[in-house]
């Protein structure tokens, strides 16, 4: 039995003592068998006031009810990217994925920022490729300058949300008012920058970055928190030496001695653009020393032999004398790297390395005979290892090494807080992600 109440009172009041008085009561028992295709009936025609009540009530349901219709309708339309429609085929819509301190974290969380591109690249990669790439974003482990280095959505998340937590966990009074007055301060600078406008900055905020701009203040309070916890437990622990940075240059000179020479601002910014890449300065080419050899090779009955050894003799340089013999490339052999004993030590058989003893850039030697043929060998090219003292090197290294400290110590410190085995349950997440990713944008 469904009980429906209608109510009507009056109150009339036309002087302070004067009472309160009730002119209507009214109580109507309905059972569902009641409810059919014709409208509700209102109070009788004597009752004029009770009907105007009616009719404001009816009226209330009435929009009330073309309202939720209404919402019902745009829920039932709604085409959002984190959720694409997909007719006949079952689509994961949400998922709980892991948890962080307690907290939990679902699928949406992880995709929000991903979402667009995902749906992108599934309309041309194929499930293997896509299933590849987007746990990539997820989440990778690589080694930069002999740092393993983590990233991706997934690592992301949960190293900023123990961070967070272990900032905000260890603030004073102070700090939380000091952090309110800096995000508040924030905000007015904010709006400053758009004429003071918060209408103009939400839309500027939408317009370059996707983010409403209470999104990206929260962004910038939680960089100033993790920022300040750097500040406090982990770059006191990073401390680059002299010696440190001698040591990697030893890595191309080999310990031998420095050479100080005019920079060469080419082979510099070549250097460089491989650091900032992550690679460790002893394995870039550019940065060893290297010698680069000539050589021509003739049979010993060639009739070449007499006019290599005349233009030898005239003076002409390796590079013509080669094109006599029939070389091509000028007649350039091989780049070899050099070690520390210099143009001889080099990856070579030891009857050449005699030869080039007490060799230096551009000597062409005395041929000798090898087997059946005539062998001429010359000295084209020699490069010292990068100086130590190349001012902008040692600049980049000195902050690369920082960098790849600052990682390492990092990395110790967020194991401190989570424990052992944790960074398995992350790439966990990353999978169950990415296996609900690939069924919800490519079926």
């Amino acid at each position: 039995m469904i009980r429906w109440i209608t109510l009507f009172a009056f109150l009339s009041i036309t002087a302070c003592s004067r009472s309160l008085s009730v002119v209507t009561e009214r109580v109507e028992y309905i059972d569902l068998s009641d409810f059919s295709n014709q409208p509700l009936d209102g109070p009788s025609d004597e009752d004029a006031s009770a009907k105007e009540v009616f009719a404001e009530v009816t009226t209330g349901l009435v929009n009330d009810a073309v309202l939720i219709d209404k919402a019902l309708r745009e829920i039932d339309t709604f085409d959002s990217a984190m959720m694409p429609q997909y007719v006949g085929v079952s689509v994961t819509v949400e998922a709980l994925v892991g948890q962080v301190n307690g907290r939990p974290i679902y699928a949406n969380n992880v995709l929000d920022t991903l979402a667009d591109k995902i749906e992108a690249e599934a309309k041309r990669l194929s499930r293997t490729e896509l299933t590849n790439q987007i746990r990539l974003a997820l989440f990778y482990q690589t080694d930069r300058m002999g740092t393993i280095v983590r990233g991706g959505r997934v690592y992301d998340l949960v190293i900023n949300d123990l961070l967070l937590s272990e900032a905000m966990s260890g603030m004073t009074k102070e700090q939380s008012y000091g952090l309110i007055a800096i995000v508040g301060q924030m905000r007015d600078d904010l709006a400053s920058s758009e004429g003071g406008s918060q209408t103009q900055l939400r839309q500027m905020l939408a317009e370059q970055a996707g983010i409403s701009v209470e999104e990206y203040i929260d962004f910038q309070r939680d960089q100033i928190l993790i920022d300040a916890l750097n500040r406090k437990k982990i770059w006191p622990k990073v401390n680059v030496t002299w010696r440190d940075i001698q040591r990697e240059f030893e890595q191309v000179s080999l310990g031998g001695e420095v050479v100080t020479e005019e920079e060469d601002v080419e082979r510099t910014n070549t250097i460089l653009a491989a650091m900032r890449s992550g690679a460790l300065l002893g394995n870039i080419q550019e940065a060893k020393g290297t010698v680069t050899l000539g050589r021509i090779t003739l049979k010993k009955d060639d009739p070449r032999v007499r006019e290599v050894t005349l233009g030898f003799a005239n003076g002409l340089s390796f590079q013509d004398v080669s094109e006599i013999a029939g070389v091509s490339n000028g007649g350039v052999w091989e780049t070899f790297d050099m070690g520390i004993g210099g143009i001889s030590d080099i990856k070579i058989g030891q009857a050449i390395k005699n030869y080039l003893s007490n060799a230096t850039e551009g000597d062409v030697l005395e041929p000798f005979e090898l087997g059946s043929s005539v062998v001429w060998l010359a000295v084209l090219d020699v490069k010292q290892p990068v100086s130590l003292y190349n001012r902008r090197i040692q600049i980049e290294l000195s902050n690369a090494l920082r960098w790849s400290q600052f990682q390492r110590e990092r990395e110790r410190y967020v194991e401190s807080l989570w424990g052992e085995g944790s960074i398995e349950e992350v790439k966990a997440m990353a999978d169950r992600v990415t296996n609900i990713a690939v069924r919800r944008y490519q079926q």
